[in-house]
């Protein structure tokens, strides 16, 4: 009777116990450890008890003891330093290791204390005269929480109903231990959630299933103008749709829930409480209610009002400029001041002659003018750096042709430039007639000089003509003539240059003739063929058969050639000091047309030095030169391009430094002077 009794008094404080552990769940507690603990020390409320303990996995096979509890009367610091030590024992002997792996409880009869060296666990079974331990893992929904470890004073403690009431126990703790869990992770969620409604920079509206306003966040408050207060319990559409679109609006709305879409999206047009129409783009999602078996649905969304009539603008300006840059005639070309190409237009494409897609991200030295020698410096790039604007005639190799550049630095909003735009208008036969009267305004002053020259020598040289002449005609000494002949010949030598000094600095009352250009270019090779054979100069001719005669004056035109073949000689000689193949120049000529008119075609190309492009503009004016100083006066071109002018002629210049030069002659043919 008195143990029937006993174990009634044993079900009656174990039931208790639970109740009072499954009371723990209930109080707001922050600290795991602080729950753990105080379930440690119901549980001790059994005398059988010594010592419980609650450790977790940190690392894979290490278990960490979080809190450990003695029966009163042992030493509590001992206990848990011997707990931490016994938890450092490897993972195959450690109880509660093992338990944590398997997942099932694991119990064991402790060993008395009899070693030499006596382990952690014999020390804590001698201190606490605990006889058995059982282990048994917090789990619960698939979830470890950690491992609770008892040592019992009694053998064989934990079997039978001592094993299902801590079954039970451990039961209740792990469930508690993730409720706990479960309950924090919604707390924080729905706090964060709660802060996200009302921070963030959009309208978030929650509708009931049959479409009433739920929640309204301060966004959509200010956006519409109304309070949550004076829209809650409203139809959507009533407070977020124009009234003219609200029909059209809920028709489309309820179509897709009824085709059973789980998210959509719409643009729709607002009327917010002061009349204004704004755009919003919306984004809904359907929110299930499981426990009701409804569906309400979930407003996300974006004011775009002021990013369309932003993009509308921008699209409107963009097209506008882009109209622009189309159909410009000239070509054009955004550079970055870097001096990279960033856009074209359709013209600059067909003048380079290249496909665009080999144009953009380019050096505009590279695309415009060819190319440039190592270590060379691009002018052009030189002013796009300085973030100028200019205008000047220059030759665009890469476009062939002569063009006037213009370059307009581009300014940003902050009022900086990143680019500038390049128009290059090719020069027209007005265009160039412009430049050839410029031209002869910079030469006015040097042919003023250079008719008061001529008139000063020429009066002396007649002198001397005459009294040669009459030194002849008298007979008065013996045999005069031969030194007589020669004085008229050496002085009609120096008249004839005067002549054409003269003729440089004005117009001469002289009728042009027909010319046959390979005989008078012959005829200019002979007087030059005995220096060109010293230097190793090799000519090539090439006339067309049936290239017509050239209308003009031949000693203008001849002067001009032995000018040209001058120079030519110079440049090779730079180039090869010595005899080489490519030591050569190249003559040739055929028929074409200028100004719609007959004409003839000349190229001299000598295969020297070249000329460098950012020099190609001051070759011809007067006393400039690119020989060495005492090697050239720096006139032979610019008196060749009067003379050239004089005939109604064009004389240009294109080169490529380093490789080649030629002097483009462009003569009327000699039919023009029938009409």
């Amino acid at each position: 009777m008195d143990q029937e009794a006993h174990r009634i008094a044993l079900y009656v404080r174990r039931y208790k116990l639970l109740r009072e552990i499954g009371e723990l769940q209930i109080e707001p507690m922050a600290d795991e450890t602080a729950f753990l603990t105080l379930c440690c020390r119901l549980l001790l409320q059994d005398p059988e008890y010594r010592l419980i303990w609650v450790g977790r996995e940190e690392k894979p096979g290490t278990i960490t003891p979080i809190t450990t509890v003695a029966q009163r009367g042992l030493p509590a610091l001992q206990c848990r330093e011997l707990v931490h030590q016994l938890a450092t024992e490897p993972s195959t002997t450690l109880s509660a290791a093992k338990a944590l792996a398997t997942g099932v409880p694991f119990t064991a009869e402790l060993p008395r204390n009899g070693e030499a060296c006596p382990s952690p666990l014999s020390l804590l079974t001698t201190l606490t005269g605990s006889r058995a331990s059982g282990s048994w893992p917090l789990v619960y929904d698939q979830d470890t929480f950690g491992v609770l470890t008892i040592h019992s004073i009694r053998e064989q403690a934990f079997t039978g109903i001592e094993l299902d009431f801590m079954a039970n126990v451990v039961t209740t703790i792990s469930r508690a231990l993730y409720l706990r869990h479960t309950s924090r992770h919604l707390q924080m969620e729905q706090n964060f959630n709660c802060e996200i409604v009302q921070t963030v920079q959009a309208l978030l509206v929650s509708l009931s299933p049959c479409g009433k306003i739920l929640s309204f966040n301060a966004t959509a408050e200010a956006v519409t103008g109304y309070s949550e207060a004076e829209v809650k319990d409203r139809f959507w559409v009533d407070v977020l749709i124009s009234p003219e679109k609200r029909a059209e609006t809920q028709n489309q709305f309820s179509t897709a829930l009824k085709d059973g879409h789980t998210e959509m999206n719409f643009q729709a047009e607002l009327q917010t409480r002061t009349g204004d129409k704004r755009i919003i783009e919306w984004h809904g999602s359907v929110r299930p209610d499981i426990e009701q078996g409804q569906v309400g649905l979930v407003l996300f969304g974006i004011d775009i009002t002021g990013r369309m009539a932003a993009d509308r603008a921008l699209n409107q300006a963009l097209a506008k400029w882009e109209n622009i840059f189309v159909s410009v005639q000239d070509p054009a070309l955004i550079v970055s001041e870097q001096g990279t190409i960033l856009d074209v237009n359709p013209a600059l494409v067909s003048a380079a002659r290249r496909p665009r897609e080999e144009i953009i991200s380019r050096g505009v030295c590279e695309i415009l003018h060819g190319g440039r020698r190592p270590g060379a410096i691009c002018p052009l790039e030189v002013l796009l750096a300085q973030q100028k604007s200019r205008i000047f005639e220059t030759e665009l190799r890469g476009l062939r042709g002569n063009f006037l550049l213009t370059v307009s630095p581009l300014r940003q909003d902050d009022g900086t430039t990143g680019a500038a735009l390049l128009l290059a208008r090719d020069l027209t036969e007005e265009q160039q007639m412009k430049a050839e009267a410029v031209r002869a305004a910079q030469l006015a002053s040097v042919g003023e000089l250079a008719a008061g020259v001529a008139h000063e020598i020429n009066n002396p040289i007649n002198g001397i003509i005459n009294y040669a002449q009459i030194l002849i005609d008298a007979n008065q000494i013996t045999d005069p003539s031969h030194f007589l002949h020669n004085i008229i010949k050496e002085g009609r030598r120096i008249a004839g240059i005067t002549k054409n000094l003269l003729d440089f600095s004005r117009k001469r009352e002289e009728s042009p003739e027909p010319v046959d250009l390979p005989e008078l270019i012959r005829r200019c090779i002979e007087l030059i063929q005995h220096q060109y054979l010293i230097d190793g100069i090799a000519i090539a001719q090439d006339y067309a058969d049936d290239l017509p005669p050239a209308f003009c004056n031949p000693q203008h035109l001849q002067q001009v050639l032995l000018n040209v073949f001058s120079n030519a000689r110079y440049a090779l000689n730079e180039r090869y000091p010595t005899r080489h193949a490519d030591k050569r120049i190249a003559i040739t000529a055929r028929p074409s047309e200028l100004g719609g008119q007959p004409a003839v075609h000349i190229n001299v190309t000598d295969y020297g030095t070249g000329i460098e492009h950012d020099l190609m503009e001051r070759v011809m004016d007067p006393f400039f030169s690119t020989k060495s100083r005492g090697e050239g006066t720096g006139l032979g071109l610019s008196i060749s391009h009067s003379l050239i002018s004089d005939n109604k002629g064009h004389l240009r210049i294109k080169s490529e430094w380093g490789k080649w030069t030629t002097i483009v002659i462009d003569l009327p043919a000699a039919e023009r002077s029938a009409s």
